[in-house]
């Protein structure tokens, strides 16, 4: 069963409700995402933004809580949640049919602040166009994360005490990023060649652009980041 959240969905009968309000804000408009925790053990989340700022981390009550801010009509992104199972599966969507360029670039305004749950092992895939994005993950039960940058600046805060190893898969096309790595996990960080500098601070090298940290040798739990670069720099640090 698919629910497409336009506006406050309450479906009584299947214990589950959930919510995306769209208000007028001074500018546009904000639209509230509010996705309540159902019978879920894993979930499946999709984040498709095409221009603007994207701003992710961890602490919501519900499986995902937030704000959509756009300035524009065609800004609008569809939010939608698919219980199959035992999966949730939550897509936030925003379209991207030749609207920018009737755009003026430099006069909107389209912001995502989302907060995911901590509670269940999820999967997240993130895809941006032209967005600057900040995902602190820090107390997700992650078990694989795929980033597709298109142009813009992206902070990926890795920090923490992982429970459970999983993969991360990061495509960057122009722009700069700073990725934070845990200290007491074993991480180790497969890089390829861009245009532009790359900084491992804290990180042994293994040579072929394969970068560990101390803890790697003897861990349990391991954090495998597979970095395609493009242009920009990039900053690799380890948590202090």
């Amino acid at each position: 069963m698919k629910k497409k959240i336009l506006g406050t969905i309450a479906l009584g009968s299947l214990l589950l409700i959930t919510g995306c309000n769209v208000m007028a804000a001074e500018k546009g408009e904000q639209q509230s995402v509010n996705i309540n925790k159902d019978s879920a053990e894993q979930l499946k989340v999709e984040l498709n933004i095409g221009v603007g700022n994207l701003d992710v981390t961890a602490g919501s009550n519900e499986w995902i809580e937030g704000t959509l801010e756009y300035s524009n009509k065609k800004l609008e992104p569809e939010v939608s949640y698919d219980l199959r199972g035992k999966t949730g599966k939550v897509k936030i969507d925003q379209q991207n049919d030749g609207f920018a360029s009737n755009l003026n670039m430099g006069d909107f305004k389209n912001d995502w602040d989302l907060q995911l749950s901590e509670d269940v092992p999820m999967d997240l895939e993130v895809n941006n166009g032209a967005s600057d994005t900040e995902l602190n993950l820090s107390g997700l039960q992650l078990t694989s994360l795929e980033v597709n940058s298109g142009v813009g600046d992206l902070t990926l805060d890795l920090s923490g005490d992982w429970k459970e190893s999983f993969s991360t898969n990061v495509a960057m096309g122009v722009g700069d990023t700073t990725m934070i790595l845990p200290k007491d996990v074993g991480v180790k960080v497969t890089s390829s060649k861009g245009i532009g500098s790359s900084n491992f601070e804290g990180f042994i090298s293994r040579g072929d652009g394969v970068y560990v940290n101390e803890a790697y040798k003897n861990a349990d739990v391991i954090l495998t980041v597979n970095m395609e670069l493009g242009v920009g720099d990039i900053n690799f640090k380890i948590e202090d």
